[in-house]
């Protein structure tokens, strides 16, 4: 018995542990597996994939009209009271006076039939048009998916870029925290001695103090970045997640010394092939309009069987049945609507243009923006070995006045302000190469890389 209990507990423990492994896995990913990890599972391009297959069955559904149509009907009719015609009584009685009619009615009292008709369309320049419109209408769609993808894209690089960014300042901010926190000790062991002032120790403490601060800031704030950048990858905020990628792999990844020297071609641009497909969608709605002026030819062919009988027997195996078919042709033929219809080839002419003109007017803006953001990328690759230079130079300076003031030939506010400066110069650091990383997404963007 107390074996068997064991067992369950046994069990039990290996199942709530399983449970709570599944429930605490943790996502291990660098930068690049993060931007496929987020357009495979972000909802945004979930959404965008499923208005793709919408177009692509929308296309299918309008292809579908021109198609053979068929239907069928089936009919059953029971008189309660049969129609009555006036018949002339000569018909029946050749005495009858030629003014006098008598009431008759025709036919049984229940008949049925069924019907099937096939409708075909030969010619109707409006479904030609809506053809082809529905073509466009799938290219705007990827276009609209194209542009989603390239905006998620530059999401999680940069909420990357955030995370990693976080997690660089605080082993900053932990390692200043480490250097102050000796040199409090050195100091007061030195004020111990009467080498130093009080201040010189009241001072550090505020440092250290307001260093402890910072890092608390920071800690809550990388927490944020961690949940944006699994929000955006499609996960739960709160799920784990482990960087692989530090910062020396994320300045690597941003410094891309050939992404300024490729040849910009507008037409590999998201927002010019959208403003193309306008003007392709601009064109057809103008063929549209000019499309109803002319005519439309409908070909129809109809088969079916009528059976009458005063009690229903339609079921039965000789029964009587009579067939009928016939086929035909009908043609529409617009002849005058009042002038609404040139007016709408008249607006839709005008879209056209408009259409036209924002393309160019896209284009043109397109080689400004190529222009400045390579300025402005090569500028940010410059700022990063500038920023890297100046922390150097920081850091030489500030372990120069830690020395001198150990030494007794420096003083406080030497060494608090070669401390200030290089807090300032790691902050600088980091955030060149936070921004070296979004220009370069905002170039490759404009250049038309989607992953």
């Amino acid at each position: 018995m107390i074996r068997k209990s064991f067992l369950r507990i046994l069990l039990l423990m290996i199942f709530l542990g399983g449970n709570r492994g599944n429930a605490q896995d943790t996502l291990r990913i660098g930068v690049r597996d993060a931007v496929l990890y987020a357009l495979d599972h972000n909802p945004r391009s979930y959404k965008a994939d499923n208005e793709v297959l919408k177009a692509k069955k929308k296309v299918w559904e309008t292809t579908a009209m021109g198609l053979p149509q068929v239907s069928a009907s089936i009919n059953y009719q029971q008189f309660i009271d049969k129609p009555v015609q006036m018949m002339p009584a000569r018909v029946f009685n050749p005495n009858a006076p030629a003014d006098q009619y008598v009431p008759v009615s025709f036919g049984t009292d229940q008949n049925m039939k069924y019907n099937i008709q096939l409708n075909q369309l030969i010619f109707s320049g409006s479904y030609i048009v809506g053809l082809y419109s529905s073509r466009v209408y799938k290219q705007i769609s990827e276009n609209a998916r194209d542009k989603t993808r390239q905006k998620l894209r530059e999401m999680t690089v940069q909420a990357y870029g955030n995370a990693v960014f976080q997690n660089a300042f605080l082993q900053v901010m932990d390692s200043n925290i480490t250097a102050v926190r000796k040199n409090l000790y050195e100091v007061k062991q030195m004020y111990a001695n009467g080498l130093v002032e009080q201040t010189d120790v009241e001072q550090l403490e505020l440092t250290l103090a307001e260093l402890q601060n910072q890092k608390d800031w920071l800690v809550k704030m990388r927490r944020t970045a961690y949940e944006m950048l699994n929000y955006v990858l499609g996960r739960d905020p709160e799920a784990p997640l482990l960087l692989t990628d530090g910062l020396k792999e994320l300045t690597d990844y941003a410094m891309d010394l050939n992404l300024t020297a490729k040849p910009f071609d507008p037409e590999a641009n998201i927002d010019y092939q959208i403003a193309q497909n306008k003007v392709k969608a601009g064109k057809l709605k103008l063929r549209l309009q000019q499309s109803k002026f002319l005519p439309q030819i409908m070909g129809f062919y109809n088969y079916g069987k009528t059976s009458y009988d005063n009690e229903f027997t339609f079921f039965d195996k000789d029964k009587a049945w009579y067939e009928q078919s016939f086929f035909g042709i009908g043609i529409q033929i617009p002849i005058f609507g009042g002038l609404a219809k040139h007016k709408q080839v008249g607006q839709a002419k005008l879209d056209y243009l408009n259409a036209k003109a924002d393309l160019d007017d896209t284009k043109r803006k397109l080689m400004i923006d190529y222009e400045r953001l390579q300025s402005q990328y090569e500028h940010a690759l410059n700022q990063v070995q500038l920023k890297k230079k100046n922390l150097a130079l920081a850091e030489k300076i500030e372990r120069k006045e830690v020395i001198k003031y150990r030494e007794g030939v420096g003083n406080s506010f030497q060494l608090n302000q070669a401390r200030l400066q290089l807090y300032q110069m790691q902050q600088a650091y980091l955030k060149s190469v936070l921004e070296l990383l979004q220009k370069k997404t905002e170039l490759e963007s404009l250049l038309g890389v989607v992953e």
